[in-house]
């Protein structure tokens, strides 16, 4: 999908369990932001645990994002009237609000499908996020103070090799952070299923170390993917 996406990632109100919280973003907070008009396309991402990441995976517990034609309505999209109305006043009911964080940012897809010759079943080469409402991805939000590349001409290769199906990195806007971005980038890899996930990284582990790199400081997680738009 073209045009602009906005990543918010959420951390959950301390007070809340993980169930409350996760049923609550998804109903009533999911319904009522579904309307605003300008968004183009929306996914809740929730967090679920793996034993392949270590603690710091459940530092956030989900990650809006939402698409939008361009610039002017990612940024402004807070002033939407939806979210005027029903949300400003709704997120503090389950968010921890002085530590959600948002990046606006362009989306980099190294490939959108399963590659044909590759050894998958008739059932991966016919998976897209596009027929599934629910996907399994991992996150990588990458510390900005890392000095090592995050991004490089094997990364294609490394998520292949780990069976991940769908394979984007996403650049900061700098028209919008300029030059001290939260993040350096966000990698998503996208597998039909937990188990897929964990079998691909057990197949190739060192293609999905080389992939993460150093993780200090950096966010990874595991989510569920719910496509509402």
């Amino acid at each position: 999908m073209s045009g602009v996406k906005v990543l918010a990632l959420i951390p959950r109100r301390p007070d809340l369990t993980r169930e409350h919280f996760h049923d609550y973003y998804r109903h009533p907070h999911g319904t009522m932001g579904s309307h605003m008009t300008t968004m183009r396309r929306y996914v809740q991402s929730h967090q679920i645990d793996t034993g392949l990441l270590g603690p710091g995976q459940s530092r956030f517990d989900a990650v809006a994002e939402l698409w939008f034609d361009n610039e002017k309505d990612a940024t402004g999209f807070r002033e939407h009237p939806v979210i005027i109305k029903y949300i400003l006043e709704d997120e503090p009911k389950f968010i921890d609000m002085p530590n959600l964080q948002f990046v606006v940012a362009d989306e980099d897809v190294l490939y959108s499908l399963p590659k044909a010759g590759t050894g998958l079943s008739d059932g991966d080469m016919m998976w897209s996020p596009d027929n599934r409402p629910f996907s399994i991805k991992l996150l990588h939000f990458v510390d900005s103070r890392r000095m090592t590349p995050w991004a490089t001409d094997d990364d294609e290769a490394l998520g292949r090799a780990v069976g991940a199906l769908r394979h984007v990195r996403c650049w900061p806007r700098r028209s919008v952070h300029g030059d001290t971005p939260p993040y350096q980038g966000v990698r998503e890899l996208w597998w039909p299923t937990q188990m897929a996930f964990e079998n691909g990284v057990a197949t190739a582990p060192e293609a999905f170390n080389a992939l993460l790199g150093s993780t200090e400081d950096s966010v990874v997680m595991l989510v569920q993917a719910e496509r509402w738009r």
